[in-house]
Protein backbone atom coordinates (compact mmCIF):
# COMPACT_ATOMS: atom_id res chain seq x y z
CA UNK A 1 0.00 0.00 0.00
CA UNK A 2 1.09 3.54 -0.72
CA UNK A 3 0.86 6.20 1.94
CA UNK A 4 0.79 9.95 1.27
CA UNK A 5 1.54 12.46 3.99
CA UNK A 6 1.40 16.16 3.16
CA UNK A 7 2.13 18.57 5.99
CA UNK A 8 3.92 18.43 9.30
CA UNK A 9 3.65 14.71 10.05
CA UNK A 10 7.08 13.09 10.26
CA UNK A 11 8.06 9.89 8.53
CA UNK A 12 9.03 7.05 10.82
CA UNK A 13 12.75 6.64 11.42
CA UNK A 14 14.24 4.47 8.72
CA UNK A 15 17.83 4.09 7.45
CA UNK A 16 16.66 4.46 3.84
CA UNK A 17 15.18 7.94 3.84
CA UNK A 18 15.57 9.80 0.56
CA UNK A 19 15.07 13.51 -0.04
CA UNK A 20 14.26 15.44 -3.20
CA UNK A 21 13.33 18.90 -4.39
CA UNK A 22 10.28 18.56 -6.63
CA UNK A 23 8.18 20.69 -8.97
CA UNK A 24 4.40 20.10 -8.91
CA UNK A 25 2.06 21.70 -11.46
CA UNK A 26 -1.38 23.12 -10.76
CA UNK A 27 -3.92 20.49 -9.65
CA UNK A 28 -5.71 20.49 -13.03
CA UNK A 29 -2.53 19.28 -14.72
CA UNK A 30 -1.88 16.77 -11.94
CA UNK A 31 -5.39 15.33 -12.40
CA UNK A 32 -4.76 14.70 -16.09
CA UNK A 33 -1.42 13.11 -15.33
CA UNK A 34 -2.80 10.91 -12.54
CA UNK A 35 -5.28 9.44 -15.01
CA UNK A 36 -2.37 8.63 -17.31
CA UNK A 37 -0.39 7.03 -14.46
CA UNK A 38 -3.38 4.94 -13.43
CA UNK A 39 -3.56 3.66 -16.99
CA UNK A 40 0.11 2.71 -16.88
CA UNK A 41 -0.42 0.82 -13.63
CA UNK A 42 -3.35 -1.17 -15.00
CA UNK A 43 -1.19 -2.10 -17.99
CA UNK A 44 1.44 -3.59 -15.69
CA UNK A 45 3.93 -0.77 -15.03
CA UNK A 46 4.01 -1.39 -11.27
CA UNK A 47 6.05 1.69 -10.36
CA UNK A 48 3.45 4.08 -11.79
CA UNK A 49 1.99 4.96 -8.38
CA UNK A 50 5.18 4.83 -6.32
CA UNK A 51 6.28 8.47 -6.54
CA UNK A 52 4.31 11.74 -6.38
CA UNK A 53 3.02 13.19 -9.65
CA UNK A 54 5.91 15.64 -9.75
CA UNK A 55 9.15 16.47 -11.51
CA UNK A 56 12.15 15.67 -9.28
CA UNK A 57 14.78 18.38 -9.77
CA UNK A 58 17.48 16.98 -7.48
CA UNK A 59 18.15 14.35 -4.87
CA UNK A 60 19.39 16.13 -1.74
CA UNK A 61 21.18 15.44 1.54
CA UNK A 62 19.10 18.05 3.35
CA UNK A 63 15.92 19.91 2.65
CA UNK A 64 16.17 23.30 0.97
CA UNK A 65 15.26 26.25 3.17
CA UNK A 66 12.23 28.32 2.27
CA UNK A 67 14.53 31.07 1.01
CA UNK A 68 16.37 28.60 -1.24
CA UNK A 69 13.10 27.27 -2.63
CA UNK A 70 11.97 30.86 -3.28
CA UNK A 71 15.17 31.65 -5.19
CA UNK A 72 14.89 28.42 -7.18
CA UNK A 73 11.25 29.23 -8.01
CA UNK A 74 12.29 32.66 -9.30
CA UNK A 75 15.04 31.11 -11.42
CA UNK A 76 12.68 28.54 -12.95
CA UNK A 77 10.10 31.18 -13.77
CA UNK A 78 12.84 33.16 -15.51
CA UNK A 79 13.37 30.19 -17.85
CA UNK A 80 9.79 30.49 -19.13
CA UNK A 81 10.13 33.94 -20.71
CA UNK A 82 10.39 32.47 -24.20
CA UNK A 83 7.23 30.37 -23.74
CA UNK A 84 4.91 33.08 -22.39
CA UNK A 85 5.34 31.75 -18.88
CA UNK A 86 4.26 28.23 -19.76
CA UNK A 87 6.03 25.00 -18.90
CA UNK A 88 5.27 22.30 -21.46
CA UNK A 89 6.33 18.72 -21.98
CA UNK A 90 7.39 16.63 -24.92
CA UNK A 91 5.23 13.65 -25.80
CA UNK A 92 8.29 11.42 -25.83
CA UNK A 93 9.31 9.64 -22.64
CA UNK A 94 12.63 8.47 -21.29
CA UNK A 95 14.42 7.36 -18.13
CA UNK A 96 16.36 9.69 -15.85
CA UNK A 97 18.50 8.11 -13.13
CA UNK A 98 20.06 9.17 -9.85
CA UNK A 99 21.69 7.13 -7.06
CA UNK A 100 18.61 5.28 -5.85
CA UNK A 101 15.82 5.86 -8.34
CA UNK A 102 15.15 5.77 -12.06
CA UNK A 103 12.31 7.95 -13.33
CA UNK A 104 10.21 7.41 -16.43
CA UNK A 105 8.08 10.21 -17.88
CA UNK A 106 7.76 13.14 -20.29
CA UNK A 107 10.58 15.68 -20.38
CA UNK A 108 9.72 19.24 -19.42
CA UNK A 109 10.81 22.04 -21.74
CA UNK A 110 12.87 23.85 -19.08
CA UNK A 111 16.42 24.46 -20.40
CA UNK A 112 17.71 24.11 -16.87
CA UNK A 113 21.31 23.64 -15.81
CA UNK A 114 22.80 23.41 -12.33
CA UNK A 115 23.03 27.21 -12.22
CA UNK A 116 19.30 27.35 -11.41
CA UNK A 117 20.02 26.08 -7.89
CA UNK A 118 20.88 28.68 -5.23
CA UNK A 119 24.56 28.79 -4.33
CA UNK A 120 23.71 28.31 -0.66
CA UNK A 121 22.09 24.96 -1.51
CA UNK A 122 25.00 23.53 -3.51
CA UNK A 123 26.31 21.43 -0.62
CA UNK A 124 22.85 19.90 -0.12
CA UNK A 125 22.59 18.46 -3.63
CA UNK A 126 23.58 14.85 -4.22
CA UNK A 127 22.35 14.44 -7.78
CA UNK A 128 20.79 17.09 -10.04
CA UNK A 129 18.05 15.62 -12.24
CA UNK A 130 18.21 17.87 -15.28
CA UNK A 131 16.62 18.33 -17.70
CA UNK A 132 13.63 17.56 -15.48
CA UNK A 133 10.99 14.97 -16.30
CA UNK A 134 7.50 14.64 -14.90
CA UNK A 135 7.54 11.28 -13.12
CA UNK A 136 5.05 8.85 -14.63
CA UNK A 137 6.69 5.91 -12.87
CA UNK A 138 9.80 4.75 -11.12
CA UNK A 139 11.50 1.84 -12.83
CA UNK A 140 13.11 -1.19 -11.29
CA UNK A 141 16.88 -1.50 -11.29
CA UNK A 142 18.18 -4.38 -13.34
CA UNK A 143 15.28 -4.50 -15.81
CA UNK A 144 16.20 -3.69 -19.40
CA UNK A 145 13.50 -1.20 -20.36
CA UNK A 146 13.14 -0.67 -24.08
CA UNK A 147 10.75 0.68 -26.68
CA UNK A 148 8.94 -2.65 -26.53
CA UNK A 149 8.04 -2.51 -22.83
CA UNK A 150 7.58 1.21 -22.18
CA UNK A 151 4.62 3.23 -23.52
CA UNK A 152 5.46 5.58 -26.37
CA UNK A 153 2.70 8.10 -25.69
CA UNK A 154 2.11 10.51 -22.83
CA UNK A 155 -0.18 13.50 -22.39
CA UNK A 156 1.29 16.78 -23.63
CA UNK A 157 1.37 19.04 -20.59
CA UNK A 158 1.16 22.84 -20.51
CA UNK A 159 0.89 24.88 -17.34
CA UNK A 160 1.92 28.15 -15.72
CA UNK A 161 1.05 27.74 -12.01
CA UNK A 162 3.36 25.32 -10.22
CA UNK A 163 5.10 25.05 -6.88
CA UNK A 164 8.32 23.70 -5.42
CA UNK A 165 8.58 21.61 -2.28
CA UNK A 166 10.89 19.35 -0.35
CA UNK A 167 10.04 15.67 -0.50
CA UNK A 168 10.95 12.88 1.92
CA UNK A 169 10.39 9.32 0.75
CA UNK A 170 11.19 5.92 2.24
CA UNK A 171 10.48 2.27 1.42
CA UNK A 172 7.71 0.49 3.30
CA UNK A 173 8.41 -2.88 4.86
CA UNK A 174 4.97 -4.04 3.79
CA UNK A 175 3.48 -4.06 0.30
CA UNK A 176 4.79 -4.95 -3.12
CA UNK A 177 8.56 -4.63 -3.33
CA UNK A 178 10.36 -2.61 -4.60
CA UNK A 179 7.45 -0.29 -5.39
CA UNK A 180 5.95 0.46 -1.96
CA UNK A 181 6.87 3.82 -0.41
CA UNK A 182 5.50 6.48 1.86
CA UNK A 183 6.30 10.12 1.45
CA UNK A 184 5.83 13.58 2.90
CA UNK A 185 5.64 16.71 0.77
CA UNK A 186 6.71 19.90 2.55
CA UNK A 187 5.19 23.36 2.42
CA UNK A 188 4.72 24.66 -1.14
CA UNK A 189 6.60 27.62 -2.56
CA UNK A 190 4.79 28.78 -5.70
CA UNK A 191 6.58 30.04 -8.79
CA UNK A 192 6.12 33.81 -9.13
CA UNK A 193 3.35 34.92 -11.46
CA UNK A 194 4.73 35.36 -14.95
CA UNK A 195 3.59 39.00 -15.28
CA UNK A 196 5.54 39.91 -12.16
CA UNK A 197 8.74 38.56 -13.70
CA UNK A 198 8.24 40.74 -16.78
CA UNK A 199 8.18 43.97 -14.74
Amino acid sequence: MLSLYHGKRKLNTHPELFRFVILIPHRDTVKIFEEYRTGLFTKGLLGACSFPAAAPLAETREHFSRGELTELARNIRGLTKETDGKITSSAGVFIQSCRNFSFFGPKLNLPAGEAIFPGSAARKIISPLLPPIFCAAITEEGINYSAENLPKEAPSLSFRPAFLANLSIRPLKEGAQPYSFEWRIGRPVWLPKYKIILK
